[in-house]
């Protein structure tokens, strides 16, 4: 009888994935994706955190089926992973990230062992970047309008600039946008944007690969080679445009540490002073 690992025989030591705990915030077209190729890979503890319900207009793009339409993204995700392999350890969180305190939000970024950003909330992945930087590493993914490209990008505490850094150098080279703000929504989430689910997951497995890299580094693994401090942010093309000169093209490029940041905050800054100024990532 083959065993759940036999086919990534050699690739690397499957025992290092079975106690790595992964921190998934937002469990939409991006975060559902990364998590099913993460268990797929070996993955078995996971922390789930998404306020939202499935809808129909999910189907098109994530790992939801039908009928997992009205129930909570974080249950209907849980179920999903576990027809993959069965006996997984998941925690659900069915909240809102604004309804989180610092103080509970830094818990669970402290208790992974990497945090996945996944959110369509630009305010919420800065506050991710803010409170795990001096914690634990963390991955932050965008899907550009209309799927043209996303970015990826990682950080590694005190070894590499922080989000705030690295988006900050984006936005000042003319990046596609990332959609436009939905104005009926108060918190100033984004809209959902038109995509095509394969343009997303694109970018979406591309940042699977780099999150086993982070959760292997360390250990020998082959592919703990992508994680290099000294380059820590990955644009995935879909189009030939802006950095892109051909479609399906990745780009790494490296980033500064801004004057004023988070990153350069002495280990152990209260909450307060992690995110006092965050204004240049909006």
């Amino acid at each position: 009888m083959s065993g759940f690992h036999d086919r990534h025989e050699g690739l690397f030591d499957t025992g290092e994935l079975e106690d790595k705990l992964v921190l998934v915030v937002g469990c939409g077209s991006v975060g559902s994706e990364l998590s099913m190729r993460l268990v797929r890979a070996g993955v078995r503890r996971l922390s789930l955190v998404d306020f939202d319900e499935v809808c129909e207009s999910n189907l098109c793009r994530t790992v939801y089926l039908a009928r997992d339409i009205g129930r909570p993204k974080v249950d209907a995700l849980a179920e999903r992973l576990e027809e993959v392999r069965p006996g997984l350890q998941i925690e659900r969180s069915a909240v809102d990230l604004a309804a989180v305190d610092d103080d509970k939000l830094a818990q669970w970024t402290a208790s992974a062992d990497l945090v996945v950003a996944a959110t369509d909330h630009p305010g919420a992945q800065a506050r991710l970047g803010a409170l795990s930087y001096h914690r634990k590493p963390a991955l932050f993914i965008g899907v550009y309008a209309k799927g043209t490209g996303g970015e990826i990008l990682f950080t590694l505490p005190d070894e590499t600039p922080c989000y705030p850094c690295v988006l900050g150098a984006v936005r000042g080279q003319d990046a596609p946008g990332r959609g436009q703000t939905d104005y009926g929504i108060a918190t100033g989430q984004l809209a959902a944007e038109p995509a095509l689910g394969i343009d997303i997951l694109h970018v979406t497995v591309c940042a699977a690969k780099i999150a086993l890299a982070l959760l292997l580094r360390g250990t020998g693994a082959a592919v703990e080679g992508l994680v290099d401090p000294e380059r820590s942010v990955l644009f995935v093309g879909n189009r030939a445009e802006w950095i892109w000169t051909e479609p399906l093209q990745t780009v790494w490029a490296r980033a500064s540490r801004l004057d004023k940041c988070i990153c350069r905050i002495a280990p152990g800054g209260s909450t307060a002073d992690l995110l006092d100024d965050l204004e240049h990532v909006a």
